[in-house]
């Protein structure tokens, strides 16, 4: 992972967040078309074959290989003896603007230690208990603090190997430098606010003695969006992932998001991704 040279080391890295989407072996519930993937997605071949599309580039995996790919959206078409594990991660780490650079999908070849880290996984009592009960995200599964802990764990040790594999592939997760102390200071004091507290654009300038409009220019300058933009972004991701499982209403999401009325997050959810919650939540329990 990249880091920064004007950020300090205990803060940097202040809100990082890895969650566990979604882990589930077996035939491919999406077996061909497009799909919007919000988060990060890895397969694991163990039958038959994939072709990928993703950014103009092309991939393919075969049974041992490793086909992984950004966010976003993508095509796929398994062949029909197609047997995967399918593992998705949301990783957050708004306090330093990180992001996936570099390759948008790469195919990876049998690792050993990868393979023991997705079986270790497995092998966790919130998944062995997900698998049991036919249910795709381990997000909607009561756990005790001792299991979340243990899956919290061999999730994070899978990652670790994979970064090292994706790296020396050409696909990275990495931050960009960020020199203006009132870019950084904004961005960590939004990055790390609940996502209940109202969005003033006007009063995050004010703390760095700017307009809004000055606090914008620097923001496009050092990071490419403003900070409603990056508020926004928040929110949505978040709205996404809680929406992957189905432990929450539309109504608590709602909420949870900042938004006192389901129709208001409805009608900005459609906006920003073309369809309602409850059609996204259905279209991707086959992504």
């Amino acid at each position: 992972m990249g880091s920064s040279e004007s950020a300090s080391p205990s803060s940097f890295w202040d809100g990082l967040r890895v969650t566990l989407v979604r882990c589930v072996e077996g035939p491919p519930l999406g077996r061909q078309g497009w799909f919007h993937g919000v988060v990060f997605t890895v397969f694991h071949l163990l039958e038959g074959s994939v072709k990928m599309r993703k950014d103009g580039r092309a991939g393919r995996a075969g049974a041992g290989e490793w086909i992984a790919c950004r966010p976003g959206k993508r095509f796929q078409d398994f062949s029909e003896s197609a047997r995967i594990l399918s593992i998705h991660f949301l990783i957050e780490a708004p306090a330093s603007a990180a992001a996936w650079t570099g390759e948008p999908l790469v195919t990876l070849t049998a690792d050993r230690e990868l393979e023991a880290s997705a079986r270790a996984l497995r092998a966790t009592a919130v998944l062995r208990r997900t698998k049991v009960r036919g249910k795709i995200s381990p997000l909607s599964e009561p756990a005790t603090f001792a299991e979340s802990v243990e899956l919290q764990a061999a999730a994070t040790t899978f990652l670790a190997r994979l970064l090292v594999l994706l790296e020396r592939a050409g696909m990275c997760y990495e931050a960009p430098p960020v020199r203006d102390p009132r870019v950084r200071d904004t961005r960590q004091r939004l990055a790390l606010a609940s996502l209940r507290t109202r969005f003033s654009r006007a009063e995050l300038a004010a703390r760095s003695g700017l307009s809004p409009a000055q606090l914008d220019r620097l923001w496009r300058h050092e990071l490419g969006i403003t900070p409603a933009r990056f508020w926004n972004g928040r929110r949505l991701e978040t709205a996404c992932t809680l929406l992957q499982g189905d432990a929450r209403t539309v109504k608590e999401i709602a909420h949870e998001v900042g938004f006192g009325h389901p129709s208001q997050f409805s009608s900005w959810f459609a906006r920003s991704m073309g369809e309602s919650p409850s059609r996204f939540r259905v279209r991707h329990e086959r992504d």
